[in-house]
């Protein structure tokens, strides 16, 4: 393990500083972490049920940054794979949420030879499921599970529902995956590079029973919120306004806003 070979790749990620001081919290992060990693793989059982990191979140930093498996911790990555494939197949273990794997593991942990086996058999196995997919990028949902591939990463994410939307592209991606997950019709548009709205048709619930059904907490995510009746038909429209240096929309906000119109609460996903 030479994590400090990646110390550039994380300082670019930091952005405090200038390029030098950034560069060089990097690399003492880095040096505190790997005598930090090697110590805890060498307790094993540790390792397995209560590793040093919380959640395996350095590993997963490790992923995010494009560390390929010969760097990365081997015993705590072999971990985390059983415990993926054990989550996915068997829902047994501990949530995960926001985390991260290199899709040929995923693939390779799960007995897949290819993204369109794994959709393909899940897609069966699942009561219910959807997928969108533009470019290099793969949505899919079912069963409570999403998951986010990023093909020119070599990345998934698995039920990301922290990742911020800041491109449009992917926000409309999104909302035709939880649209068709949900049976929701949905349009949108981009007002702006940075200003979105979009309209949910809400066939089955009443204006009020969608205000009282949606908690004030969802809706101050959004820059503006409203429902409106056309033709007796019921619509929320939605406007999402990305700025830098603040928090945008994220996967987890556009969940539970789907979840909840389409079944009158929000629904339980991922851990």
């Amino acid at each position: 393990m030479q994590y400090t070979n990646h110390d550039s790749r994380l300082s670019s990620r930091i952005r405090l500083l200038d390029t030098d001081s950034d560069r060089q919290l990097a690399r003492e992060l880095f040096e505190l972490h790997e005598k930090k990693c090697t110590a805890c793989q060498e307790d094993r059982l540790s390792c397995t049920v209560r590793p040093a990191c919380k959640n395996r979140n350095f590993l997963n930093m490790l992923i995010e940054l494009g560390v390929e498996p010969p760097d990365l911790p081997a015993f705590c990555y072999s971990q985390y794979l059983d415990q993926v494939k054990r989550y996915i197949l068997e829902r047994k273990g501990r949530g995960m949420d926001n985390r991260r794997l290199l899709i040929k593991d995923l693939l390779a942990t799960l007995g897949m030879g290819s993204i369109k086996q794994f959709t393909t058999r899940f897609g069966s196995l699942w009561s219910k499921s959807a997928k969108a997919t533009e470019q290099d990028l793969l949505l899919l949902a079912g069963d409570g599970l999403v998951f986010h591939f990023d093909f020119t990463r070599g990345i998934v994410l698995m039920n990301p529902l922290d990742y911020e939307i800041r491109d449009f592209g992917v926000f409309k991606l999104y909302l035709t995956l939880f649209g068709n997950y949900y049976s929701l019709p949905v349009s949108c548009r981009d007002v702006t590079p940075n200003w979105w709205t979009m309209r949910i048709d809400v066939p089955k619930m009443s204006p009020a029973r969608i205000t009282k059904a949606l908690e004030p907490d969802l809706t101050r995510k959004f820059e503006s919120f409203r429902v409106e009746i056309v033709e007796d038909r019921t619509h929320v429209i939605v406007e999402v306004i990305v700025r830098n240096g603040e928090p945008s929309i994220m996967v987890g906000g556009l969940l539970t806003l789907f979840s909840t119109l389409a079944t009158g609460a929000p629904e339980e996903h991922g851990s």
